[in-house]
């Protein structure tokens, strides 16, 4: 099973990795036409806005499967006991935060779905479809993830 979902977010990262490729290969396309052309192209940034929120929304949960999301400590404990206690109680609240911006993100793309993009002739929807989408995987990659979270002499060996 591990294998499965490694695979799964290994391919998701792929995918956020070719949309911010894209992203940049459509900014340079729209600067050359803009400055050195001076025919800029019109639908340029609604594409690099829209691969935008899909790259952010996209990569969340391959960052929360990695463990690898910054973290600021506060209260740090020196008892492994509250130190896990700690770990699930901002997990905890992560899940709820990102169950909340599942639902009204999906309330909002079926709100989106009879507008258009105005240049692009496509529905609004495609827009805020992955703000559901990516809500519902970065829980699965909290309850789901690979590694705990590193121990304080881990990173202190590194440093």
């Amino acid at each position: 099973m591990r294998r499965y979902l490694d695979t799964a977010f290994a391919t998701l990262g792929a995918m956020t990795v070719a949309i911010f490729a894209a992203i940049m290969a459509l900014i340079f396309i729209q600067v050359i036409n803009r400055f050195l052309l001076g025919l800029p192209l019109f639908w340029t940034e609604e594409v690099v806005r829209m691969l935008l929120v899909w790259l952010v929304l996209m990569g969340t949960p391959v960052v929360v499967y990695k463990c690898d999301e910054i973290k600021v400590e506060l209260f740090r404990f020196n008892n492994d006991r509250f130190e896990k206690v700690r770990r699930f109680a901002v997990a905890a609240i992560s899940i709820v935060f990102c169950a909340v911006l599942a639902y009204w993100g999906y309330l909002f793309t079926l709100r989106a779905l009879g507008t258009m993009q105005p240049s692009l002739g496509i529905s609004r929807a495609w827009l805020y479809a992955p703000i559901p989408i990516g809500g519902v995987l970065t829980i699965l990659a909290f309850i789901v993830r690979r590694d705990e979270v590193k121990k304080a002499s881990d990173v202190e060996e590194l440093l």
